[in-house]
């Protein structure tokens, strides 16, 4: 699956120098991690309401939330199928 891909290249990423990889640099500062979830967050949260709702659009804010929660659960040591376990759970 594309996003347990995604996480292992991210986890990876731990160790890159911050001036080299975007992921690096978000990884290194937790404050910026937050920023940058809530502002896509919101960013999707406007591109869902738009009427008409651009569905293009409103991909690429979620790819780009997606991302960033992700960087998010690298960096607290969260991983990705702990979380989709919840999900399973909570689907009974």
């Amino acid at each position: 699956m594309i996003l347990d891909e995604l996480e292992e290249v991210l986890r990876s990423r731990r160790t890159a120098s911050p001036e080299e990889s975007y992921t690096a640099r978000l990884l290194a500062d937790p404050e910026l991690i937050q920023r940058k979830i809530m502002e896509e967050a919101f960013e999707v949260c406007l591109e869902l309401a738009r009427d008409p709702n651009d569905p293009t659009l409103s991909a690429q804010e979620a790819a780009d939330l997606l991302y960033h929660l992700l960087v998010g659960l690298v960096s607290a040591d969260v991983a990705l199928r702990d979380v989709l376990a919840v999900l399973e759970a909570r689907r009974s």
